[in-house]
């Protein structure tokens, strides 16, 4: 029954979409027919100094964790579209070890529907990004929810924003709870096909320098096993420092040994100081609780924290090189702290 709901309300929902969508005006944003093209990329030489497994300690060696290559198209007044790839070494290679590519965003975006965007396709999803962009420097490390694998960074669906003012703003998302991963048709209905994600965000800014936001995710599961996440993050940012905190509950219905739920929760403090016009001192502190009923019984339900430092050098505008450290301790009995150095380079086009 309450698939059904959810299939009835997200048909209901997407209908209500494109007929606004179709009765909006539509004004021009860019020069029709343009293409922009942008990307990024950052990496590091790291080395671990500790490890909590013996055999990764004293590993060594360069890397890169992102590129991106993005292009933008501006179709007619109004309507704008993208395409991103990625490659990442943890999730894109191929089965004989090869660097490889997959598609990060494929979505058509209708600006301006009332004072918003309606977007189809694979986007990003708000728990995830908007956290980055507020906090900045993930080329440091993820937020603490997309670091635990709590939410999927992007899914397949449609959202709409609205900003109802300079200091509120909202938005809803239907997806199919995939991620990056391929469409579900011809999948059994017994599988992951019948289950869909819904996501929600608020948006409160009193001032330009302050940042409340509150957002959660729905989504159904096989075997009962429902996903629901609550998010909050509040943080305020100026010229000379920003200071933040991010704290989330996740509960995954069934999850656990015994048939109950699978509670998880965490919170995060972020924050950076310029030094100079070009230096800046960046600092973060996870805590991290994997599951609230056997917490610290094994090393993968043990709580963590988290410990990171950087400066950051602002070489141009577009490129920075931050040498940093992570320290990472658990709360199982006995067990050795993670401490990684790495030298990060970071730059945009």
């Amino acid at each position: 029954m309450r698939t059904k709901l959810f299939t009835i309300f997200a048909f209901l929902f997407s209908t209500i979409l494109v007929l606004s969508a179709a009765a909006q005006d539509k004004n021009a944003e860019g020069t029709v027919g343009q293409v922009k093209f942008s990307g990024l990329m950052f990496g590091d030489y790291y080395y671990t100094i500790q490890q909590h497994d013996p055999a990764q300690k004293f590993m060594q060696a360069f890397d890169y964790r992102r590129i991106y290559l993005t292009t933008d198209y501006t179709i007619a007044e109004g309507i704008w579209a993208r395409f991103r790839l990625e490659s990442d070494p943890t999730a894109s290679n191929l089965s004989n070890g090869k660097l490889s590519t997959m598609v990060k965003d494929a979505f058509l975006d209708f600006k301006n529907i009332g004072q918003g965007d309606l977007v189809i396709g694979l986007q990003g999803t708000w728990n995830i990004n908007i956290a980055e962009g507020i906090f900045g420097y993930r080329s440091l490390e993820k937020t603490i929810q997309d670091l635990h694998g709590i939410s999927a960074s992007r899914d397949l669906g449609i959202s709409l924003t609205q900003k109802f003012s300079e200091a509120f703003s909202a938005g809803l998302l239907l997806g199919n709870n995939t991620g990056n991963g391929g469409a579900l048709i011809n999948q059994p209905n017994t599988s992951a096909a019948r289950y869909k994600s819904g996501y929600l965000f608020l948006q409160i800014k009193p001032a330009k320098e302050f940042t409340l936001l509150l957002d959660g995710q729905y989504a159904g599961a096989p075997g009962g096993k429902n996903i629901s996440t609550f998010d909050a993050i509040v943080n305020y940012a100026n010229d000379k420092f920003s200071l933040g905190a991010q704290g989330f509950i996740n509960s995954v219905d069934k999850a656990s040994p015994d048939g109950s739920a699978l509670n998880r929760n965490g919170i995060s403090l972020n924050g950076w100081a310029a030094l100079t016009d070009n230096i800046r001192l960046v600092a973060r502190y996870d805590y991290y609780t994997p599951d609230t009923k056997t917490k610290n019984s094994t090393i993968a339900n043990s709580t963590q924290g988290l410990i990171l430092a950087a400066l950051d050098f602002a070489v141009r505008k577009n490129v920075h090189i931050m040498p940093n450290v992570e320290y990472t301790s658990y709360g199982l009995p006995g067990s050795n702290p993670d401490v990684l150095l790495r030298g990060t380079f970071f730059f945009s086009f």
